[in-house]
């Protein structure tokens, strides 16, 4: 039963740690100071203490999952868990697709951390850029602000001793920042104007991120603190869910709708796209990280290992990933953001798998068959498959070792 919710709104607090001034999620504050709070602090501890940034951004998915809950009127116990929450939302259609799956790469990333300690400085970016994307859906599907522009992400400083890969994406991400323009208007900048555009940017970040130090170091933080906050932002919301009333109809079918509006508007970039087809060849056996297992990195197959090395090169291009078992190459994956039409760019991997060479060096596969070196083929741009979006999403698939056998 969907239902007006009117929470309380934030109290007053003297509480130094309010106002931290959050370089990327400080929107959220119109929402509660607390979705910011726990925002802040994975930002303050993104390169320092990359664990606690995973584990306070699962918390932060945590809370705004049930801020969701309540802001629709669903009822939850109030020790569900994360799991639980997402159910209930994907259920009554709130999260689905690219939304949900945000929510449960940073649930996954922030059970890691705690139970096993897990967390790199790389994932820890890779999870704060997500939960970015999923704040600016929260607020658009539930903000009063229509007209609210979020600006591109504000990437930290680069840390001390940082890897030639976390350097690279950091500088990629100042780029886009710098620019806050389409790639073709990008390209039109001289070398001048990007240098000056991008120098700019990284004084503009330096500064947002020092100021986010400096508040953690006035607030004085502290866990107890925290949780105390946390048990004042549950109790707003059980209130808010008992003061709950019907809504009609209509309001409802407008709320959907401009929750489906939000998503659709989700962007998740070339880069976290192969981090998410990493995580999915993973669950299925290969060994697949497309920053460190890449052919350009030295990668080659080895003898009892099933690896998916990335950007192989064929006399085609690069493939995104070679599957190997072993020493044996099995199958060429097109995986890239720009692949929304996921059947039709099975025919780029099938191109691979033509320009592909077995060398001396590796276990033929048993082919050719006709001009393909390789027998499968596979598409994806990494989204779980919708029958109302067939041809763009999904796990595409040919056999080409009969050439009468058509994608799937």
């Amino acid at each position: 039963m969907w239902s007006t919710v009117n929470p309380s709104p934030p109290s007053k607090q003297t509480d130094a740690a309010l106002d931290h001034k959050s370089p990327n999620f400080q929107f959220l504050n119109a929402h509660h100071p607390l979705l910011v709070r726990y925002a802040a602090y994975a930002e303050r501890y993104l390169f320092e203490d990359p664990n606690t940034a995973l584990i306070k951004l699962r918390q932060f998915a945590e809370l705004l999952a049930q801020q969701a809950c309540t802001n629709v009127g669903i009822d939850f116990p109030p020790d569900a868990e994360l799991s639980s929450l997402l159910a209930l939302l994907r259920d009554q259609a709130i999260v689905t697709g690219d939304t949900l799956d945000l929510f449960h790469g940073l649930r996954r990333a922030g059970n890691a951390a705690v139970h096993g300690g897990a967390g790199s400085r790389s994932d820890a970016l890779h999870q704060v850029r997500m939960a970015r994307q999923l704040a600016v859906w929260f607020d658009r599907s539930f903000g009063r602000n229509r007209q609210q522009a979020y600006g591109p992400f504000v990437p930290p400083p680069d840390p001390a001793q940082a890897s030639a890969q976390l350097v690279a994406e950091l500088e990629r991400l100042r780029l886009e920042a710098a620019t806050q323009q389409a790639e073709a208007d990008r390209q039109r900048l001289t070398a001048a104007e990007e240098a000056e555009a991008r120098r700019k940017a990284t004084a503009a970040a330096e500064l947002a991120y020092a100021e986010l130090n400096a508040a953690f170091e006035l607030a004085a933080e502290t866990e107890a603190k925290l949780s105390a906050a946390r048990t004042e932002f549950d109790r707003q919301l059980a209130e808010a869910r008992l003061t709950a009333v019907p809504r009609p109809t209509a309001e409802v079918e407008a709320a959907l709708e401009r929750i489906r509006r939000a998503a659709a508007l989700v962007d998740i970039d070339e880069a976290a796209t192969r981090r998410k087809i990493d995580q999915q060849l993973r669950d299925a056996g290969w060994e697949a990280d497309t920053e460190t297992l890449r052919y350009a990195l030295g990668a080659r197959p080895q003898k009892n290992r099933n690896m998916a090395i990335a950007e192989w090169p064929t006399a085609e291009g690069p493939a995104d990933y070679v599957l190997f078992l072993g020493l044996m190459p099995v199958a060429t994956v097109e995986a890239k953001k720009v692949n929304q039409d996921v059947a039709g760019k099975v025919e780029q991997a099938k191109r691979y798998s033509r320009g592909f060479d077995v060398d001396a060096t590796m276990a033929p596969p048993g082919g050719a068959w006709g001009s393909h070196a390789l027998p499968f083929c596979f598409s994806t741009n990494g989204r779980p498959y919708l029958r109302q979006l067939e041809t763009r999403s999904g796990i595409w698939f040919c056999d080409v070792r009969k050439p009468t056998h058509l994608a799937r």
